[in-house]
């Protein structure tokens, strides 16, 4: 079995006028009309394809994500609309919904970009990358048959096929069933994935973790006959790291002993999508040779209720040496982050830690499946990740870091330092709050993606790049925040 899908290759083309087969071109409007200009008139004039008439009948108006396809034999064309002033996001929406009309029938597409604004053309080609992706890993026919991309003008190729790859494996690793992806097999698939990139990748394993103290990671996975384990991966040149990532790598959460209802269990392989995340910007950050010095920490883990596995009541003690009273075993994912912030803060003395967690009900509830909440005290932070949630089109919404719920970390445990859950309403704020506290004075995001982690919700209408199941979200917003903060804007 292969769990890392490839994207299709990318081939710059000199003649784009002699090209057979499928042909998209994303159209902008100019005054409410259709703007039709450089290698689309030309098209038009060879083809014939009564651009023109099509406008004047009001076939094609060029609106946001209107589409329109024109068969022409050997050549056929798919215009998409791009509306007035298109920005980035729509550009890369335009091309996936295109895309996926072909995705399953052709082998080849041809793109236009040159007809784009030249800081648009990257969104172009990465918006069909991203709609071309198809998990098949488990299907005995494949229908996706789409395996290369030809553009008619650059549009850099090399970081926009980074960047479908790194979404790629964060999809794959997100959306695998916990049979093929428990914390044995992802340490492979990670050694395997990352071999050559200039990552190191070191793997504590479960008798290490018992005998390092790592209480949350433990006590949350020793359910499961497949123990939990902690993968560290290093990248950069410094010893000391100015970032850490830390990505929730639940492989599948059943709520242990506090058990999921039935209908809730299914999606629930999505838990690791954090670590997913982590995993793909990384791979990203590495392939583009960012120069950046970071730690990721991927405490992955199986929460099952067995007879061995931990109890409500039960008081924990994590790495720092905090004793954590379990008030909900389905709280668990930040138990494992608590483990792996504190290392992370004081083992490997980051500047920087930032969470990536599919953490609680309570952020869907306060934002929906398309938006995830940004927790953080550092402005300057916060309004880079913003920056970076502009460019990548991986919603942000700040959220509080209230200091008036901050007694509760302590009121809640009668018997340790702070339980792990305290309140029905805003538990999300507890959350952040409860792994803040184990940042130990490090500046600190956490970015609570449970909504768009796992996907988007019917009837709520998802991206067009996003596949059905968890989308990658996460990985390119890393990424983003990454190239701003190694200055390589």
């Amino acid at each position: 079995m292969v769990l890392y899908t490839k994207p299709p290759t990318v081939e710059k083309v000199e003649k784009a006028l002699e090209h057979r087969g499928w042909i998209i071109a994303a159209v902008p409007q100019k005054g409410g009309k259709p703007f039709i200009a450089g290698v689309l008139k030309s098209l038009d004039e060879k083809l014939g394809l009564g651009l023109d008439s099509l406008v004047s009948s009001g076939r094609f108006a060029g609106k946001k994500g209107e589409l329109l396809e024109i068969p022409r034999g050997e050549t056929n064309v798919i215009l998409v609309g791009l509306g007035e002033d298109p920005d980035a996001e729509t550009v890369r929406r335009a091309y996936a919904k295109a895309i996926k009309k072909v995705v399953n029938s052709a082998e080849e597409v041809l793109i236009l970009v040159s007809q784009l604004d030249e800081g648009l053309r990257m969104d172009a080609l990465v918006g069909a990358l991203l709609g071309a992706y198809a998990l098949e890993a488990f299907k005995t026919e494949k229908k996706r048959k789409l395996s290369k991309i030809f553009i008619d003008s650059s549009a850099n190729e090399r970081e926009a096929l980074a960047i479908a790859e790194g979404v790629y494996l964060a999809r794959d690793v997100a959306n695998a069933p916990p049979n093929h992806v428990y914390p044995e097999a992802l340490a492979a698939k990670v050694e395997s994935v990352f071999k050559g990139l200039g990552v190191s990748v070191e793997v504590k394993r479960y008798d290490d973790l018992v005998k390092e103290g790592f209480g949350g990671i433990v006590n949350v996975g020793k359910g499961s006959a497949r123990k939990p384990l902690l993968i560290i991966l290093k990248y950069g040149k410094k010893e000391k790291p100015s970032l850490a990532l830390v990505g929730k790598t639940v492989v599948f959460d059943a709520g242990g002993i506090n058990l999921k209802p039935s209908h809730s269990l299914f999606a629930m392989r999505h838990d690791k999508a954090g670590g997913a995340a982590v995993l793909g910007a990384v791979y990203t950050i590495a392939k583009m040779g960012l120069p950046i010095d970071l730690v990721a920490l991927i405490p992955a883990a199986i929460n099952v209720p067995s007879g061995e596995s931990y109890l409500p009541s039960d008081v924990i003690r994590l790495w720092d040496g905090t004793w954590v009273e379990v008030g909900n075993t389905d709280a668990e994912g930040r138990l494992t982050l608590a483990d792996a912030i504190a290392y992370a803060a004081k083992h490997f003395d980051a500047d920087t830690i930032i969470t990536m967690a599919t953490l609680t009900g309570s952020i869907v509830a306060a934002l929906g499946s398309l938006i995830a909440g940004l927790f953080t005290s550092d402005d300057s932070l916060k309004e880079k990740m913003l920056e970076a949630s502009r460019r990548s089109g991986d919603k942000l919404w700040p959220m509080p870091l209230e200091d008036d719920y901050r007694s509760l970390l302590a009121k809640s445990a009668k018997l340790g330092d702070v339980n792990n859950v305290a309140v029905r309403w805003g538990d999300a704020i507890y959350a952040a709050l409860f792994l803040e506290r184990f940042s130990h004075g490090k500046k600190f995001v956490h970015i609570d993606m449970a909504g768009p982690g796992i996907g988007a919700d019917p009837p709520v209408t998802p991206p067009d790049y996003w596949p059905r199941g968890a989308p990658g979200y996460g990985a390119r917003l890393i990424y983003e925040l990454a190239k701003i903060l190694s200055s390589k804007n």
